[in-house]
């Protein structure tokens, strides 16, 4: 043998012995963080919510608000990676929810992002932080309802634009979206299938031109839920396009997935989602690409997705039928104690009456 294939040999030996030592530096990392997961989720829950906070499926959000007064918290995970014997990437992070009912029509939602993986360290940076308030439109309707979320993107985090994920900015961004939802019960079909669309507008930065920037991003996705027993199975397609840079990003360089998740109840009574995304674009950037225009990313081709969600009580609230069903158990009462004093004074007459008649009748006993 060669200097040149020893040489080559001990190259392939060190960069495969790398490659098995980054697998396990990543199932060491996913541990980690499927760890804290647990952790920070109290032990008795129900509730659900989305990747982003607001009633939910994992990315679309419903046009209705949680219960008012209740606190939803959820905690979600999202791994992957990919690589060969000389070249490995990954992303791991984890999302933090949460979630406020102030009323029917009004819920608080925000989502944190206490690690986002860096590539480099066992536990990463922060990534950025959305606050954004849901409104549920009222209507009469059993069938169709609607809703509006308006948000605000903080740029907390230490790296942006990260690979792998969807595109964000070093900068104070904002966002509306419009909710409908479609809930296929309440006609006489009796399908217990329910359709959400959403669809929006996000600025990434709020001191450029709106609705011009080559950075606006047309934002939404529509998505379904099928209740099985106390199951629930949800699919989704949801995405980013950059509605004004079409010259330089064509449609397949959008950020467009396919979700197909599974809702539980897990151990102590957690709710527990595992879903898997599935990159749609079929898009793959070389060097060359990703050098010339920001805007277009190597997008995860797939990720493995786990969350577990936490509900609690923060103050007594009302819904409109609960309010109503009250007033009416309220009338009810009052007609039956209404009907029970009418019995007791008819009782009490008739006492009388009887006391009455026989103070009549001792005389003529006498």
């Amino acid at each position: 043998m060669c200097i040149d294939d020893i040489a080559i040999a001990d190259v392939s030996v060190a960069a495969n012995s790398g490659y098995q030592k980054m697998k396990g530096y990543t199932l060491k990392k996913t541990t980690l963080l499927l760890i804290v997961i647990f952790f920070i989720i109290p032990l008795r829950s129900f509730s659900q919510v989305s990747y982003y906070g607001g009633k939910g499926l994992l990315r679309i959000i419903e046009a209705e608000t949680i219960h008012p007064g209740v606190l939803a918290i959820n905690a979600v995970y999202n791994g992957y990676a990919a690589g060969d014997n000389y070249d490995f990437s990954e992303d791991h992070s984890m999302y933090l929810g949460l979630t406020v009912g102030l009323t029917e029509q009004f819920e608080i939602l925000s989502q944190l992002v206490p690690y986002q993986d860096d590539q480099k360290h066992t536990w990463g940076p922060i990534g950025d932080t959305k606050l954004g308030v849901k409104y549920h439109i009222p209507n009469n309707s059993t069938y169709v309802k609607f809703g509006v979320v308006g948000f605000i993107s903080i740029p907390t985090a230490v790296n942006h634009n990260v690979p792998f994920e969807s595109y964000s900015d070093d900068a104070m961004g904002w966002g509306l979206m419009s909710l409908t939802s479609f809930d296929l019960k309440n006609l006489s079909s009796s399908i217990p299938l329910k359709l959400t669309i959403n669809i929006g507008y996000r600025d990434h930065n709020w001191g450029d031109q709106f609705f011009a920037a080559r950075k606006d991003q047309l934002i939404g996705g529509i998505g379904f839920k099928f209740p099985i027993r106390s199951n629930l199975l949800y699919s989704e397609v949801s995405g980013e396009y950059f509605i004004n840079n079409s010259e330089n990003v064509s449609p397949s360089q959008n950020f467009i997935r396919f979700t197909q998740g599974y809702r539980f109840v897990g151990p102590w009574h957690l709710i527990c989602d595992l879903a898997a995304d599935i990159e749609l674009g079929g898009y793959k950037p070389d060097a060359k690409d990703l050098f010339k225009d920001s805007y277009i990313k190597d997008y995860a081709d797939w990720k493995i997705i786990f969350g577990v969600s936490y509900r609690t009580t923060l103050f007594a609230g009302k819904t409109k039928s609960e309010k109503l069903q009250e007033e009416k158990a309220r009338s009810e009462q009052q007609e039956l104690d209404t009907i029970q004093d009418k019995r007791e004074k008819v009782i009490k007459d008739l006492e009388e009456l009887r006391k009455q008649l026989e103070q009549e009748k001792k005389p003529n006993a006498e």
